[in-house]
């Protein structure tokens, strides 16, 4: 695949999910569709986590190239804005975090000491990990809008001004997704008095 992306106009009125399947099938026009429908939602996205246009239009760009050469492997997304969106986020603060971790000194635990923190990281890793097998199984309940809601406020921590803009729904519409759909959440995983929504 190119490394630049050539503005597409063959798929105007389709849904993304129906463009996600074009270019799973291999439409190299189906993936410049999705680029540029949803290039300025994740700039803009982007921009909030990092000041470098140039990282993030950078991370953009890697993630669109690694979706094709993985899209095989890969199922349709719930709402493919809110995927897209989710996974620019992550490249961005990965960067980051990788960039901060490089300029601090690391000093190394006493052995004993090291091998409880592993002991102790492992138990808090599968905790987690039951946790969050409860609460997908408890996702999969909502209404799909009530899921895109949850998503773009709780996983990809966008205000509810940003929110408005890309479902296209009222502030109060919204507050009653996202209201309506935490309450489902916390009747299907019991003994959560807070829902801890995370990616």
């Amino acid at each position: 695949m190119s490394t630049k992306f050539t503005e597409a106009s063959f798929f105007t009125s389709e849904s993304d999910e129906m463009i996600w399947w074009a270019f799973k099938d291999g439409d190299k026009d189906a993936l410049a569709t999705l680029y540029y429908r949803h290039i300025k939602v994740l700039i803009d996205r982007g921009s909030k986590i990092s000041h470098d246009k140039d990282l993030v239009k950078d991370c953009i760009h890697d993630l669109f190239i690694e979706i094709w050469n993985n899209k095989e492997n890969l199922s349709v997304p719930r709402c493919v804005r809110a995927y897209l969106l989710i996974c620019v986020q992550r490249k961005i603060i990965r960067y980051k975090n990788r960039k901060r971790l490089a300029q601090v000194e690391v000093h190394k635990l006493p052995d004993t000491q090291l091998v409880d923190s592993k002991e102790e990281e492992l138990i808090r890793e599968q905790h987690s990990k039951d946790q969050q097998d409860t609460l997908n199984l408890a996702m999969a309940s909502l209404t799909r809008r009530q899921r895109e809601a949850i998503q773009l406020k709780f996983y990809a921590n966008m205000s509810y001004t940003e929110i408005v803009a890309i479902m296209n729904i009222s502030a109060d519409a919204i507050y009653n997704l996202i209201s309506k759909a935490i309450d489902i959440l916390q009747r299907e995983v019991p003994g959560q008095g807070n829902i801890h929504l995370r990616h």
